[in-house]
């Protein structure tokens, strides 16, 4: 028995590990291509090409490894998804994508654990979304991170797996969620390849605007759930201390 669970403990480790170095090998590869994307759209768009109807999978494979990567920003592949498909089919192929690297990472997650998530994301960011595992409007709160632009998304979605969230409802919430995040990027890549460079610049500057706004609102609202939680802990514990003071065992 215990040799037994000496070699699940190997195998679960040596996945993890292969987990890892998968991630560490597309961070390098979406690197070279985000640099490809952000320097020449347009030559972005030839490359998609060559691959016909399958340049379609391509794209939405970008996005899924963007999302398990959780490194990179999206923005880019989203603007090079409305430079070679236009805006309307490139948020498709984006949400598609999306989708798919969500529940790759939901499902690792429910797969490995806190292990897995502790080695991809740093322990203090883990730490301040800890309160997230008892938050009674879950869903709600999961809507609001991932609707605000600015807002660490990414890292919501390996958390996510963390907490009691249904795996039907965290896809559904951040696929809707992420709709008018994606649509600014893939209107802005359109309007770059048609040489609107105005309509373009103005798209990137409101969306900024409001990414900037986003982040201090996510900010606002985490830190006062993280307070009534810590509130609610503290009044819990009061409680349970109150009850063993007031239970005093008699004597003989």
């Amino acid at each position: 028995m215990e040799q037994k669970t000496k070699w699940q403990k190997r195998v679960r480790w040596f996945s993890i590990g292969a987990v890892i170095i998968f991630t560490l090998v597309m961070t390098a590869v979406l690197f070279v291509l985000f640099q490809s994307v952000a320097s020449d759209p347009a030559q972005f768009k030839v490359w998609l090409e060559q691959f016909g109807w399958l340049g379609r999978a391509v794209l939405a494979g970008m996005m899924a490894l963007q999302v398990l990567v959780a490194l990179l920003p999206g923005e880019i592949i989203e603007t090079g998804a409305g430079v070679a498909y236009g805006p309307i089919e490139g948020l498709i192929l984006c949400l598609i994508g999306a989708a798919v690297g969500t529940a790759l990472i939901f499902w690792l997650v429910r797969r490995y654990g806190s292990s897995l998530v502790e080695c991809l994301v740093p322990k203090e960011k883990l730490d301040k979304l800890s309160f997230m595992k008892n938050e009674q409007k879950l869903d709600n709160l999961i809507f609001l991170i991932f609707l605000i632009p600015g807002t660490p998304k990414d890292i919501i979605t390996y958390f996510a797996g963390l907490t009691p969230v249904k795996f039907s409802h965290f896809l559904v919430i951040t696929t809707v969620a992420r709709i008018p995040s994606i649509i600014t990027s893939t209107l802005a890549g359109d309007k770059l390849i048609q040489q609107d460079f105005a309509s373009a610049f103005w798209i990137y500057a409101i969306t900024i605007a409001f990414s900037g706004a986003g982040l201090l609102l996510y900010r606002a609202v985490m830190k006062k759930r993280q307070q009534k939680a810590l509130e609610h802990q503290r009044n819990e514990q009061a409680k349970t201390k109150k009850g063993k003071t007031a239970f005093v065992p008699s004597e003989g």
